[in-house]
């Protein structure tokens, strides 16, 4: 991956997020919240489980040099 090129995180969970999780390069990273099963034909980082609330993304999001937050979770996720 370009080292100048934004790290994108990827909240998955839905088809579309798979769909756009199989374009991702290495570097960027798929997170799903431990439901289901981990794609293994990804290139890009997969993470399973929480943040920790929103202190937690924010140190994530810091700790990982996250530029770009991409939110395909289910419209009707509760959490």
């Amino acid at each position: 991956m370009n080292a100048r090129a934004p790290r994108i995180l990827l909240l998955g969970g839905t088809g579309d997020a798979l769909r756009i999780a199989r374009t991702l390069a290495p570097g960027h990273v798929y997170s799903l919240a431990g439901l289901g099963r981990v794609p293994a034909d990804l290139a890009c980082a997969v993470r399973v489980g929480g943040f920790g609330g929103a202190p937690g993304l924010a140190r994530y999001l810091a700790d990982e040099q996250i530029a770009l937050v991409l939110d395909a979770t289910h419209p009707y996720a509760a959490r």
